[in-house]
């Protein structure tokens, strides 16, 4: 039998050569994607590049829609029917559960028309079979409809990864057959099916690919060839054998549903198979990469103590996770790809000045017999590096960062001899975690989120500056055997035993900087603030504060040595970065300072005495004697009824009766014999007046006089009248 030639389309996942032939192949079409809008794949002519694949995976761009022309005949002239495949075409053999089986019958002379020139138009096809081209293709996908896309249109697309909605994917595929004579069996083999994804642990870790940990199950597809409907969502493999090696270009069409499930993914990939020339076109689930951060290295321990081994080397983030939240029965599962590495350690932040690393996108897919993955930092003569670019290690930690050295990282690593990355076995295939993969967030046990990013630390240390502190007395000498204390800037001690110099010191390179640092018999001083060694002291940078530790003579200050007139008892410091080819040295001096005279305190001036109060009189407690009684006495009434006596003057000119006189004045008669108490009791009898006593003639004045006592007996009669009252409210 003559030379056998193999097409083989599938949509599950192969063996592990198929998966592993597939997947080199594939990686040609990790570059970022590339979408266009299209209204339909067959309304109008597609001017979008096709990818050709090679065995290397090479791309072809077109922008010709005219009609190609057949390596072995002149189709400059179109042909006026299409020649399509029909039933006819294809002789049912058997079928069982798994497999439906034809054979072809190849009963036409003419050349089978491009069913699909307005998506890889004829110009395309012979521009890149000229090229020694094996196959050309374009992907479609169309997203679902949705009530904010009631009309989505289908887009090309260019790599190989998985959408993360709902939607339909179609292929199409041009397959150049070179054996166009003699007897030369061929077939061409669909294969539909899916890899799910696999178990997902506790801890959102996931395993690598195995029997153990994938599940491969059927997916309905509809498969085309030559413009004629072979299959139509069928579950069943396709098996299509001719007698005779096909005389036409082949074409090819796969369609098929996908569903976007964060938690199980399905893996989709179509292998072709010619000649011992492998092209592939593949579907992955994610698009994964890395990013390298550069930290402080000291930082990077303070913040993550649990990432330092016994030795004080960096861990490996992934490798060195013993997942202490799995049971031994999760882990005997498979090789488990650890979670640690897709989350930034908090509160560390990048060196000033400097950018993180990100690698391209790669693909990553798992099956049950083994993975589709990209490692995570480039090698010599790595296969990949044209598909995802990603640095070697060199290009990381001879990164060049002013003021800094290179000290360590916790990149995960192959577990080949030197755990490096390399050409081989254990860098390209053996499973472990140091390839571009996906882990879960997880939350009560569920995953709620795919993580895609990998992120390692790339840690440098900061060229210390050496402390040199001196004692100057007033002599010139300088005191030996003295200490000093030591603060940071939140005025926390660091010590208070470190030893001044008493003589010269010399500046040390930076290489010896470096191997003091290094040093096992260099000790880092408290809160990670820089080294000692032999007893000096060296200051990463920041701000710190130098106190004297010795007592000065009698009368004197240990003084910060400055110009100036209010010299200070301590020295605040500001260490920056050793940016120079030069190292520098931060000197501080003590000298001693004449404490002033106090001044003759001033005497206090006398207080003033306060007068000592007079204090007021006792109050009289003797109670106040009980008012004699006084017997009850007719209310007196005002002077209006005071009976006057009738006067009956002699001369009514200007006579009056003669009435009491008190006290008369210019008067040199003799007092009436009548006394004033016998008038009121004449009065209060009713007597009446007699005119027994003749009247005098007075003169104006006695008028004035008579007036005079009237006035008074009022007087006295009101006064007693007062007092009456006064007596009786008192009771």
């Amino acid at each position: 039998m003559g030379k056998r030639t193999n097409i083989i389309l599938t949509s599950a996942m192969m063996g592990i050569a198929t998966a592993a032939c597939a997947f080199c192949v594939a990686q040609s079409a990790n570059a970022a994607e590339t979408s266009a809008a299209s209204s339909g794949v067959n309304t109008s002519v597609n001017s979008s590049a096709a990818t050709s694949n090679t065995p290397g995976g090479g791309a072809l761009d077109s922008t010709s829609s005219e009609h190609a022309k057949s390596v072995d005949e002149d189709r400059s002239a179109p042909e006026e029917t299409p020649v399509f495949d029909t039933a006819a075409n294809y002789k049912k053999v058997g079928e069982d559960d798994d497999q439906i089986k034809y054979t072809y019958v190849n009963n036409t002379t003419k050349k089978i028309t491009n069913p699909f020139p307005d998506v890889i138009s004829d110009d395309e096809i012979e521009k890149a079979f000229k090229n020694k081209e094996t196959s050309v293709e374009k992907i479609y996908f169309k997203p679902a409809a949705t009530s904010d896309n009631p009309n989505p249109k289908s887009e090309i697309v260019k790599n190989r990864f998985l959408k993360n909605v709902d939607g339909e994917y179609i292929v199409y595929k041009v397959y150049k057959n070179d054996y166009v004579s003699g007897k030369n069996e061929s077939q061409i083999t669909s294969s539909q099916g899916v890899s799910v994804n696999g178990s997902i642990s506790k801890d959102g870790s996931i395993y690598a690919g195995s029997e153990q940990t994938i599940t491969a199950s059927a997916e309905p597809v509809d498969f085309e060839l030559n413009g004629y409907t072979v299959a139509k969502n069928c579950k069943k493999s396709i098996d299509i054998r001719s007698e005779y090696a096909f005389k036409n270009y082949l074409y090819l069409k796969l369609t098929y549903k996908y569903k976007f499930n964060f938690e199980r993914f399905k893996f989709v990939y179509v292998y072709c198979h010619h000649a011992g020339c492998n092209t592939s076109y593949n579907r992955y689930f994610s698009a994964a990469d890395a990013q390298f951060h550069f930290v402080d290295d000291l930082q990077y321990r303070s913040k993550n103590p649990n990432g330092v081994d016994k030795d004080g080397k960096l861990k490996q983030r992934g490798n060195f996770d013993t997942h202490p939240s799995l049971t031994d029965a999760d882990k005997k599962k498979g090789t488990l790809i650890s979670s640690v590495p897709f989350y930034e350690i908090a509160g560390l932040a990048d060196i000033s000045g400097t950018s993180a690393v990100i690698t391209d996108k790669a693909a990553f897919y798992r099956t049950d017999s083994g993975d589709g993955k990209t490692s995570i930092l480039s090698f010599d003569k790595d296969p990949d590096i044209k598909y995802a670019k990603r640095p070697i290690l060199t290009d990381l930690t001879g990164k060049n960062i002013p003021g800094y050295v290179y000290w360590d990282n916790d990149i995960d690593k192959p577990q080949n001899k030197n755990h490096e990355f390399a050409n081989d076995k254990d860098t390209k295939e053996d499973p472990g975690n140091h390839y571009l993969s996906f882990a879960y967030e997880m939350k009560d046990g569920k995953p709620v989120k795919r993580l895609t990013r990998k992120h390692y630390y790339v840690t440098f240390r900061a060229i210390p500056t050496q402390l040199v502190v001196k004692y100057k007395k007033s002599d010139g000498t300088f005191e030996s055997n003295a200490k000093y204390e030591l603060l940071d800037s939140g005025n926390a001690k660091i010590g208070n035993e470190f030893a001044a110099a008493s003589g010269d010191i010399v500046a040390s390179s930076i290489n010896d900087l470096v191997t003091m640092m290094k040093s096992t018999d260099t000790t880092l001083l408290k809160g990670f603030t820089g080294y000692l060694s032999n007893g000096a002291v060296y200051l990463l940078p920041g701000k710190y504060t130098v106190k004297p530790n010795v007592k000065a003579p009698e009368g004197y200050d240990w003084v910060v040595d400055s110009n100036k007139q209010d010299s200070k008892t301590s020295a605040d410091i500001n260490i920056g970065l050793q940016t120079g080819k030069t190292t520098a040295i931060q000197f501080i001096t003590f000298v001693l300072k004449k404490k002033p005279t106090p001044p003759i305190p001033t005497p206090s001036p006398t207080p003033e005495t306060t007068p000592t109060p007079t204090p007021a009189p006792e109050t009289d407690v003797t109670p106040e004697p009980e008012p004699i009684p006084v017997p009850d006495v007719p209310d007196v009434p005002d002077d209006s009824w005071i009976p006057v006596p009738e006067i009956v003057p002699e001369n009514p000119e200007y006579s009056v009766v003669e009435q009491p006189v008190l006290n008369p004045v210019h008067s040199s008669d003799k007092p009436v014999e009548r006394s004033v108490e016998q008038c009121f009791k004449a009065v209060d009898a009713g007597e009446a007046y007699s005119a027994k006593v003749p009247a005098k003639h007075l003169p104006d004045t006695g008028v004035s006089l008579v007036m005079s006592i009237s006035a008074l007996f009022v007087s006295l009669f009101a006064g007693f009248g007062l007092s009456l009252f006064k007596s009786r409210r008192k009771h």
